[in-house]
C-alpha cells in the first residue's frame, strides 16, 4: 500500500468518525457491536501517553480537543487513532468516572483516567461493558424492576 493510499484510507476513516459523531452517539452505540482489537490496559496506556498532547491547555480533555485529534489521523499511530475513536465514542461514560468538576462533567480529567484504569485494567472490563454497566446504574430504580426470584 502506497503512502497516498494510506493517507486516503486514514482520511476516509476520519470522515466516517466525524459523520458518526454528528449523527449522535446513542444510535451509534446501539448499532455497533464490533469490539475493538485493543485491550483495556492498552487503551489506558495510550491515553496516558497522549494525555498532554490531547489536552494542550492542561484543563482536561474536551470533546472539541478530541474532534481536532480525530481530524488529524496522520498525526497518530493506528493504535493511537483507535484509542481516540474509542474514547470519543464512550466520552460521556468516561467523563463521569469521577465527580471532579463543578456542575456537569464536560472533560476527561486525570482523575477520570485513574478510575477508568481501575475498571479496564484491574477489573478487566471492556469500554462497552463499562458503558452498559454505567447506563444500568444510572437508570431510576422504577425502570430496572425487581430482582429475580431465587428458586
Amino acid at each position: 500500500m502506497s503512502n497516498e493510499d494510506s493517507r486516503e484510507k486514514a482520511a476516509k476513516a476520519a470522515l466516517n468518525d466525524i459523520r458518526w459523531l454528528l449523527q449522535g452517539e446513542e444510535e451509534a452505540l446501539d448499532d455497533d457491536d464490533e469490539e475493538t482489537y485493543l485491550d483495556g490496559p492498552t487503551i489506558v496506556r495510550l491515553l496516558e501517553e497522549n494525555f498532554e498532547r490531547l489536552d494542550p491547555n492542561n484543563n482536561g480533555i474536551e470533546r472539541e480537543e478530541l474532534m481536532t485529534a480525530l481530524m488529524n489521523p496522520q498525526a497518530f499511530t493506528t493504535d493511537e487513532y483507535e484509542m481516540l475513536r474509542l474514547i470519543t465514542k464512550y466520552f460521556d461514560t468516561i467523563i463521569n468516572m469521577s465527580d471532579d468538576e463543578e456542575g456537569e462533567e464536560t472533560k476527561i480529567s486525570r482523575a477520570d483516567l485513574l478510575v477508568l484504569e481501575q475498571f479496564l485494567v484491574h477489573s478487566k472490563m471492556t469500554l462497552k461493558e463499562l458503558h452498559s454497566w454505567c447506563s444500568i446504574a444510572n437508570q431510576p430504580a422504577d425502570d430496572i424492576g425487581p430482582p429475580p426470584l431465587s428458586g
